[in-house]
């Protein structure tokens, strides 16, 4: 066969891949919009009601302090949430940090989120995909490139994993606190247990307060997928700011307690929150 031959049908078989790698990017994220979409989807929402100063009575004295400062009296509930981050992501102790952006989806009835990041795993070399909790159901897809999958899971102990991610991060919607799905115990002045109850899962972690309300950390036994078993997982806060007219915390850092020590997996800031926006960003 000729040289140029030889060249050209290279540089056909070079472009058939990149046409099909194109294609399946393309396919990738619009599995991602479509689950955004289906958050977002009208017929699963109830209209929000404002939140009276009664609706506090029965929450624990720190839970209810912290309502108050957070702003959420006279305020609507919120159906979805948008926000966006910043930070450093390490997938296990001592590894290499990788810089992230991450655009985060919530529907607070029913309860879910979609969480779309991109990390820097090195130069040129990225790591994209999606955390999801739906209809009761957590989902990892990450990929490589978007392309080449790096971790992928659905379902089993995953579930308990998100239902807590979810309750979590309730700290940037705070009247999610009184959704009948979430029941609150008074452990001390600075300490209450909260029980979420959904999909038929139950998952209870431990909010930490400051004598002024301020939300400091919570903590919990949490689905650990890197060892497939249960460990103590805490989310000190910090930098308490005002965003979507709403006081919640903007930095923290994510931890596992392991055997060996603790593992700092995950350093974030927000930077932009909006309640009930018109849609994704």
């Amino acid at each position: 066969m000729r040289r140029s031959a030889r060249v050209a049908l290279a540089t056909i078989a070079a472009a058939a891949t990149a046409v099909a790698a194109a294609a399946k990017i393309a396919a990738f994220r619009g599995e991602i919009r479509n689950e955004i979409d289906e958050l977002f989807a009208a017929e699963h929402l109830t209209p929000g009601r404002v939140v009276a100063e009664e609706d506090l009575a029965r929450l624990p004295t720190p839970v209810a302090r912290w309502l108050r400062r957070a702003g959420v009296v006279g305020k609507r509930i919120p159906r979805t949430v948008r926000l966006r981050q910043e930070g450093e992501f390490r997938l296990a102790p001592g590894g290499r940090w990788m810089p992230f952006t991450a655009d985060e989806y919530f529907s607070l009835d029913p309860p879910g989120f979609v969480w779309v990041v991109r990390m820097e795993a090195a130069p040129l070399l990225a790591i994209s995909g999606r955390d999801r909790y739906a209809g009761g159901e957590g989902s990892i897809d990450m990929r490589l490139l978007e392309l080449i999958p790096v971790a992928s899971q659905r379902g089993g102990l995953l579930n308990q994993g998100a239902l807590l991610r979810y309750l979590n991060e309730t700290m940037w919607f705070p009247a999610a606190a009184l959704d009948p799905c979430i029941s609150w115990s008074e452990i001390d002045e600075h300490r209450a247990q909260a029980t979420i109850s959904y999909g038929g899962m139950d998952g209870s972690a431990i909010f930490v307060f400051d004598a002024d309300g301020r939300l400091l950390d919570m903590t919990a036994d949490r689905y650990y997928a890197a060892g497939n078993r249960t460990e103590t997982w805490s989310t000190p806060l910090s930098n308490e700011r005002l965003l979507g007219g709403m006081r919640v915390p903007a930095s923290g850092y994510g931890l596992w307690k392991l055997g060996v020590g603790d593992f700092i997996y995950i350093r974030l800031r927000v930077t932009d929150l909006d309640y009930d926006p018109a849609g994704p960003y």
